[in-house]
C-alpha cells in the first residue's frame, strides 16, 4: 500500500495515497466566521471551494507562529473535497502488510482519528482515518 506521509509538529502521519488529490504549498484563504475552530477556512481551488482544516488545531496541538511554509493536502472522499493544513510533506512512502499495526498498539495517543501504525525502519507514521477528521465539517 502506498501512503502519502507529512508531518504536523514532531509527529509524522501519513493518509491512504487513494484519498489524495494533490498535495501543495498553503495557498491564501478566506476564514469563515462561526465554524468550529479547527476549520482554518476555505480555498477557491481553480473554482471549487474546499473546506480547510488546521490539524494542529484539530489535533489540540496548538498554533505554530513561526512564518514556516505550510502545506495543504487535498483529499477527494466520495466526491466530497477537502483540505488538511499540515507542517511538512515527507513525501510518499510504501509499506507492505509488516510494516502495519493496528491503532491499539499506539498507547497513550487519542485513537478517535487513527486507523492505523506504519513502522518503517526507524520512523513510525500514525495512519489518520479522514473522514473522522471532517466528521464535524460535512
Amino acid at each position: 500500500m502506498k501512503f502519502v506521509a507529512f508531518s504536523v509538529f514532531t509527529q509524522k502521519y501519513a493518509i491512504e495515497i487513494e484519498k489524495v488529490q494533490e498535495v501543495m504549498v498553503m495557498p491564501k484563504y478566506l476564514e469563515v466566521p462561526h465554524t468550529h475552530e479547527f476549520i482554518e477556512g476555505v480555498v477557491d481551488l481553480r473554482g471549487e471551494i474546499i473546506p480547510v482544516v488546521n490539524l494542529r488545531k484539530r489535533f489540540g496541538i496548538g498554533e505554530d507562529n513561526r512564518e514556516a511554509k505550510k502545506y495543504l493536502i487535498v483529499l477527494d472522499l466520495g466526491g466530497k473535497k477537502f483540505g488538511l493544513k499540515v507542517d511538512g510533506i515527507e513525501g510518499v512512502i510504501e509499506a507492505t502488510q509488516n510494516d502495519i499495526s493496528s491503532s491499539e498498539e499506539i498507547g497513550e495517543i487519542n485513537k478517535e482519528y487513527v486507523s492505523q501504525v506504519i513502522r518503517k525502519l526507524n520512523d513510525i507514521y500514525i495512519c489518520i482515518n479522514p473522514e473522522r477528521i471532517f466528521e464535524f465539517s460535512m
